[in-house]
């Protein structure tokens, strides 16, 4: 592995790209996120990748270090809109205690392993030659590697307008980490609304469509803002 970072940073990421989408698109889709298996996988490519970055000495580059300004992390506060979307329509258990345990950790573990991945070793290995390719490529990116949830039973429709304001949370996603250098407030956003979203009662498509638009506003115009006026 160490050989093929120093060799290529892009296909370094590249081939974490294809190992997690396969693995846990198989997982995922043959098991569920309530089983454990999807669980152990992901605890395995987690373990790898961390173990990878503390031992190279990259956590810095990585962004796996918290802001030496406390008040920076007011800029974080529209996360929390996004946060409580999946509450908006009342809360309930998916499924028994113990597999509700499973999907829990299983969701956090895909906020913090798709940050990794995206914004951190696909940024940064774009960030070398172009910024503006990098905050692109890291977004559309995995905004279009949702369309692995096609495979788990997901309806087109609803998988499509999840691309859409996975592309608009991306950039925002990126956005803080290319403005502050952190990637902390991008996996603990991304961790929670994942986890919330097993908390989250059914609702019309309607109600669900308005709420993917409130989403993209919200991620999308953050975006922009930090882009236009954050240094």
């Amino acid at each position: 592995m160490k050989k093929l970072y120093e060799k290529s940073e892009i296909w370094f990421a590249v081939l974490w790209i294809i190992i997690y989408t396969l693995v846990m698109g198989n997982l995922r889709n043959n098991f569920g996120d309530a089983s454990p298996y999807p669980l152990i996988g992901l605890l395995v490519i987690a373990i790898a990748i961390t173990s990878f970055i503390v031992k190279n000495k990259l956590v810095v580059k990585y962004g796996l270090v918290g802001l030496s300004d406390v008040k920076k992390y007011l800029y974080f506060i529209p996360f929390v809109l996004l946060a409580t979307v999946n509450f908006w329509f009342g809360v309930s258990m998916h499924y028994d205690l113990l597999h509700q345990t499973f999907s829990v950790i299983t969701m956090g573990l895909v906020g913090y392993v798709e940050e990794i991945i995206f914004r951190g070793l696909l940024f940064k290995a774009i960030e070398k030659d172009s910024v503006k390719k990098a905050i692109i490529i890291s977004a559309v990116t995995f905004g279009a590697g949702h369309i692995i949830n096609l495979l788990t039973g997901q309806a087109t429709a609803d998988t499509f307008f999840q691309i859409g304001y996975a592309i608009a949370i991306g950039f925002a996603f990126v956005m803080v980490f290319y403005k502050s250098g952190s990637l902390i407030p991008c996996i603990i956003t991304h961790s929670v609304v994942n986890i919330t979203s097993k908390f989250s009662n059914a609702s019309s498509n309607v109600w669900d469509y308005l709420a993917a638009l409130f989403i993209i506003i919200v991620a999308g115009g953050y975006a922009l803002y930090l882009h236009k006026r954050v240094k």
